[in-house]
């Protein structure tokens, strides 16, 4: 484990991209610290990771964002960033002007950073290039995130469960059937077959972070004799 503080030269192995934390000088080749954290290595990334809570919108970040207000042609979202983003009321798979979402204030939508500059506002998107399907039926990735309830992480810990190898998220999926949204802004969405489910489900999510994976194993092993 490395700490960086802002400015560090980053070392990147061939084949590596520089990740969240970590910007690329395009004259010298060399790669450098944005913020002060830990370094981190996770398959062909290099990211710096620290414990803030603010997110800074980057260009294909994935997210999940609440509903501030609405026009005839965004929608205002609240995405944990210094300034709320926008959506466009179009920006869905196979939406028309007669045939597209009606979001209400409060919603949670899951959407893609479609665009990101310091000095524009950051636009947001919810199609999914990888399908052809239309938002309306239920099948596509982006859109709106329905029942359940969100809670908000560090950012360092939303990539944690956005792991291949998240322990804790295995460990829960071999007992109890749950569905999850990690924004990587550090907004979760979780939603299980009953409210009491959801909320020990959140909660032991929340609890995890600190834990060795022991301790997580004795903590779900207690809550499977809870619904045993």
């Amino acid at each position: 484990m490395a700490l960086c503080l802002p400015g560090d030269e980053v070392p990147l192995q061939p084949g590596s991209l520089p990740g969240p934390g970590v910007a690329l000088d395009t004259d010298s080749g060399r790669a450098f610290a944005t913020t002060a954290g830990v370094l981190r290595t996770l398959e062909d990334e290099v990211r710096v990771e620290n414990l803030r809570k603010r997110y800074i919108p980057r260009k294909g970040d994935y997210i999940v964002g609440i509903i501030m207000s609405r026009s005839a042609d965004f929608y205002k979202v609240e995405i944990r960033a210094p300034s709320p983003a926008f959506l466009p009321t179009l920006a869905w798979n196979g939406a028309t002007k007669r045939n597209r979402p009606l979001l209400e204030i409060g919603m949670l939508v899951y959407a893609r950073v479609e665009a990101a500059h310091p000095d524009l506002d950051t636009e947001l998107s919810c199609v999914d290039p990888d399908t052809k399907k239309s938002w309306n039926t239920g099948e596509v990735l982006l859109g709106e995130l329905k029942g359940g309830l969100s809670f908000e992480v560090t950012l360092t810990a939303a990539q944690r469960l956005l792991a291949i190898d998240c322990f804790i998220l295995d460990r829960l999926g071999k007992d109890f059937s749950y569905e999850l949204c990690v924004g990587q802004n550090g907004r979760v969405w979780l939603v299980a077959p009953t409210a009491r489910e959801t909320v020990l489900l959140l909660q032991a999510i929340k609890r995890s972070f600190g834990m060795t994976n022991v301790q997580i194993e004795a903590m779900v092993g207690k809550m499977v004799e809870v619904f045993s």
